[in-house]
């Protein structure tokens, strides 16, 4: 398999580490680029892939305890006459959204500094795959736990977590499995099960989802605990023909038929390779990816290690041709420009204005991904969004957040004075931190002929050096990773 061959130490170098670090997370600092170029790319990619040592430091949201059972909260709301129960929901929903903008916050702060940034990366490919909206779940509290889920399992075992994310609350409550009975089975998530989770349209049939819908019967939730509970009463405890399997089957007895077939091991190793590489990968890459998969009885860290490790993912096709989201432009912003992440509003406000509002995905299938982040109107965004950031100009009455303190983009850190005796020197660094790669040999002549026109380095202030990295950061160089 010549484009999963491994790359050799020969061909490694910063550019490789840097993109590493890009695709495998959210970008790195040129110190965290430097040492990762220091090492093998196999020692790279395993301290990387290989996270499960490193502590976790980052806290829950301090909601999330409050949250976790609703008993106390259901019988209070019972004995309420009706005004009060409507007030208490006004309050409620106000709740929800102030507790929804704080955990898109903290989830961009765990992007930003979690050391074990693939983790995070994962999560969000998962969010994407399994994807659900509170518009219709309607409870912060189960979001947290399925992103909670998706951190678990993130790199685990694909059978395990298949079963884990199709049990969670929120996916019972979003595709309406956890009120399927047996009198009435409901086809929804047997049919995204297969269609959009585990094989891809056309390699399943109408009495697949039919049969499948009944061996998931009974798979619902305690609302009040918000955790998954088998009802054995709402079961279809029948006979039933699925895959080629009969017999009382249960819903993991459908999730084990799934995966036995190869095309199972085809999809997931194709939508990982095009989140993480590129699109349409080669033939022979999905069915090496997908044969490491099988080979390992279904756990992802041989996978993305063959992955990272494979020449192809350093190839020109990969580096430098993705599209950044905008949840990868936002964290990479943040990271290069040294800059404090957003008060909850404003992230949740940018992020939906930029197309890819967190916890709140456009339909099941997701976000398109790709080209469709940019637009006439995306971009426009992004630039002024660009804007706010590096110098923490924010509307502070529309944001109705006034304890927050935003400087701006860290001057000094980003530039240090050790870089900036010449124009040249200056414009190198500059480029390096925040392109974190090659660019076009026209695009950099036109940005050092920007900053030749504003003084020597040396006298730059912290102004003059935002004004810089935003001109840098609003250019289509900067939109891609």
């Amino acid at each position: 398999m010549r484009l999963l061959r491994p790359i050799t130490r020969g061909k490694w170098d910063q550019y490789g580490a840097a993109h590493l670090l890009n695709r495998a997370g959210f970008g790195g600092t040129p110190e965290e680029i430097a040492e990762l170029s220091g090492q093998s790319p196999h020692r790279a990619v395993d301290s990387l892939v290989d996270y499960q040592d490193i502590e976790d430091r980052i806290p829950s949201p301090t909601w999330v305890d409050d949250d976790s059972d609703q008993r106390v909260r259901y019988r209070e709301f019972r004995m309420m006459d009706q005004a009060e129960r409507k007030q208490k929901v006004r309050e409620a929903r106000r709740e929800g959204r102030q507790n929804l903008n704080q955990m898109r916050r903290w989830w961009i702060s765990r992007m930003v500094e979690s050391p074990r940034p693939l983790e995070e990366k994962l999560t969000l490919f998962w969010h994407g795959h399994f994807a659900t909206s509170n518009r219709k779940v309607k409870s912060t509290y189960c979001m947290y736990r399925q992103n909670q889920t998706f951190r678990t399992h993130a790199a685990g075992n694909w059978r395990t977590l298949l079963i884990a994310a199709s049990k969670e609350p929120a996916m019972l409550i979003y595709l309406d499995n956890g009120k399927s009975r047996r009198q009435s089975p409901n086809e929804n998530f047997a049919r995204e099960l297969m269609e959009l989770f585990t094989l891809g349209e056309g390699h399943y049939t109408e009495a697949d989802i039919r049969e499948a819908a009944r061996a998931l019967t009974g798979w619902s939730l305690d609302r009040k605990r918000f955790v998954f509970r088998f009802r054995p009463g709402m079961h279809d405890g029948g006979i039933k023909t699925f895959m080629g399997k009969e017999g009382r089957l249960k819903g993991e007895d459908i999730i084990d038929a799934i995966l036995s077939r190869k095309q199972a091991s085809l999809y997931i190793s194709r939508k990982l390779w095009e989140f993480f590489a590129y699109l349409d990968p080669e033939p022979e890459i999905v069915d090496g990816l997908a044969a490491v998969l099988r080979e390992n009885n279904f756990e992802f860290r041989p996978v993305l290690r063959t992955m990272f490790k494979s020449s192809a993912f350093y190839s020109e096709k990969a580096v430098r041709t993705q599209v950044k989201s905008p949840v990868q432009w936002l964290v990479s912003t943040i990271k290069a420009g040294a800059l404090d992440v957003p008060p909850p509003f404003l992230v949740s406000r940018g992020l939906a204005a930029l197309g890819q509002d967190l916890f709140n995905p456009p339909n099941v299938k997701g976000w398109d991904g790709g080209l469709t982040w940019i637009s006439a109107s995306s971009l426009v965004q992004r630039y002024s969004f660009t804007g706010n950031l590096v110098h923490g100009r924010f509307n502070r009455k529309r944001m109705r957040e006034l304890d927050f303190v935003q400087g701006g983009a860290n001057a000094r850190e980003i530039l240090p004075e050790s870089r900036r005796d010449t124009v040249r020197d200056a414009m190198e660094h500059l480029m390096w931190r925040v392109y974190q790669g090659q660019i076009r040999d026209e695009d950099a002549k036109a940005l050092k002929e920007y900053a030749a026109g504003r003084d020597m380095p040396g006298t730059w202030t912290d102004r003059r050096v935002r004004e810089v990295v935003q001109f840098m950061m609003s250019t289509p160089a900067y939109q891609v990773t």
